[in-house]
C-alpha cells in the first residue's frame, strides 16, 4: 500500500503560512500552567523535606527502634533526596518563571547527571533481575521507562541551542 501524495495548498495553514513544523512537546507552556505546576513541585518538595528530616530524625534518635541502616534503606534515602532537589529546582524556577540561561528547566550538568543516575540504574536493576528470577512484564515495562527517561536527560544535556 503506498501513502497518498499530500499537497501544501489542501493541509491548513492557521495562519503560519510558510512556517516550519514544529515539535509540541518543545512548545512553551503558558504562564499560569507553568507556576501552577511549579507551585506543585514545591509543596511536594516541602513534603520530601518533611519526610526526609522526620526519617532523618527518627534514624539517629532510635526512638522508633528501627534496626541497623540497611543498604536498601540507604539507596532509598538517596532516591528521596534526589527526587527532593529536583521538585525544589524545578518548582523554584517553574513558580518564580527563572528559566537558566539557555531557556532550559535544569542545567546541561544537572540534566547529564539525572541521565546518568538513570542509565546506571536501570542498567544495575536490569542486572539485578535477570539475576534473580525472569524478568515479569511490569520488570520489562519499568525498565523501558527508566531507561528511556535516562536517555531523553542525556539528549538534553548534549542538545546544541
Amino acid at each position: 500500500m503506498e501513502w497518498p501524495e499530500v499537497r501544501q495548498d489542501t493541509l491548513p495553514n492557521h495562519g503560519l503560512a510558510g512556517a516550519a513544523v514544529t515539535n509540541p512537546y518543545l512548545e512553551p507552556v503558558a504562564n499560569k500552567w507553568a507556576r501552577i505546576a511549579g507551585i506543585a513541585l514545591l509543596l511536594a518538595a516541602v513534603g520530601l523535606t518533611v519526610t526526609l528530616v522526620y526519617l532523618a530524625f527518627d534514624r539517629i534518635s532510635g526512638i522508633g527502634g528501627h534496626g541497623a541502616v540497611t543498604s536498601s534503606t540507604l539507596v532509598f534515602g538517596l532516591i528521596l533526596l534526589a527526587l527532593c532537589g529536583m521538585c525544589w529546582q524545578a518548582g523554584y524556577r517553574l513558580a518564580l518563571r527563572r528559566p537558566d540561561r539557555n531557556g532550559m528547566l535544569f542545567s546541561r550538568p544537572a540534566w547529564l547527571a539525572i541521565g546518568t543516575a538513570l542509565v546506571v540504574i536501570t542498567a544495575l536493576m536490569a542486572a539485578v533481575i535477570l539475576e534473580a528470577r525472569r524478568p515479569t512484564l511490569l520488570d520489562v515495562q519499568v525498565i523501558l521507562f527508566l531507561g528511556g527517561i535516562g536517555v531523553w536527560c542525556l539528549v538534553l544535556a548534549t542538545r546544541r541551542r
